[in-house]
């Protein structure tokens, strides 16, 4: 079986860089440095768009029926999107609750 990295590396790629950019962002937060909050949570958006549109260009192939081999590495990778999503989410989430507490201290 021919596993083709080409297709599902990317959104893995994207997905854990968005996260990685996320994590940063809380932590940047946590320590009261909204410019560096601001930044890395800009990065981790642009990363999680670039991988929800690597995701689209699969569906938009699929829909052609022109289809990637659905398998456990293509799973795998959708996965990593959805994840990058939550921990996003919930990164930016936190900070704003972080970032709120400090300006009462």
């Amino acid at each position: 079986m021919l596993i083709d990295v080409q297709v599902f590396m990317p959104l893995i790629m994207e997905a854990s860089q968005a996260k990685t950019f996320a994590y940063n962002a809380l932590e940047f937060a946590k320590g009261r440095d909204i410019t560096g909050y601001e930044e890395a949570i800009s990065y981790a958006k642009k990363h999680l768009i670039n991988a929800h549109n690597k995701q689209t260009e699969l569906l938009q192939l699929n829909s052609r029926e022109q289809q990637a081999d659905v398998n456990v590495f293509l799973i795998h990778a959708m996965d990593h999107v959805t994840n990058a999503q939550i921990i996003c989410d919930m990164a930016q989430e936190l900070a704003e609750l972080h970032l709120k507490m400090a300006e009462k201290v």
